[in-house]
């Protein structure tokens, strides 16, 4: 399951090169990307239908989610600005782990607010939870 990892990574750097220059497509970026959040999904399906499950692979997965945003975020808002988000999420994201390991959508959030408990119920499978993931993709 790394290996959907590893061409998500590779994607996402080869998207990046092709539209970043003078004239980037619309419909380029947005088919990649597409493809690459519909490859997230597959790789951790694979993952666990493999038994391939591990910190390494759980952790590549949010760096390459993190990396394909900023692209996109770089993408959409071609200012300092654009650093913004995807620095917030990864500082969440070094807290988290650091905080809670492998456990980190379980353990992390048992004394959070009761919003942000809400979201990340389940590992963010709930209404609430999946709106929040989609709205980080679009």
């Amino acid at each position: 399951a790394n290996l959907v990892g590893y061409i998500r990574l590779a994607l996402v750097l080869v998207t990046f090169s092709r539209v970043s220059g003078d004239e980037p497509t619309t419909q380029k970026t947005a088919f990649f990307y597409t493809l690459n959040v519909l490859l997230d999904g597959l790789d951790g399906f694979l993952a666990r239908a493999l038994g391939q499950v591990s910190v390494f692979g759980a952790t590549m997965d949010v760096l390459v989610d993190n990396l394909s945003r900023a692209m996109m975020w770089q993408l959409a808002v071609p200012s300092p600005w654009c650093v913004l988000p995807p620095f917030l999420e990864m500082l969440v994201f070094a807290c988290t782990h650091a905080e809670g390991g492998a456990a980190w959508k379980e353990g992390c959030f048992a004394q959070a607010p009761p919003f942000i408990a809400a979201i990340m119920r389940a590992g963010f499978k709930t209404p609430l939870g999946a709106l929040t993931v989609a709205g980080l993709n679009f």
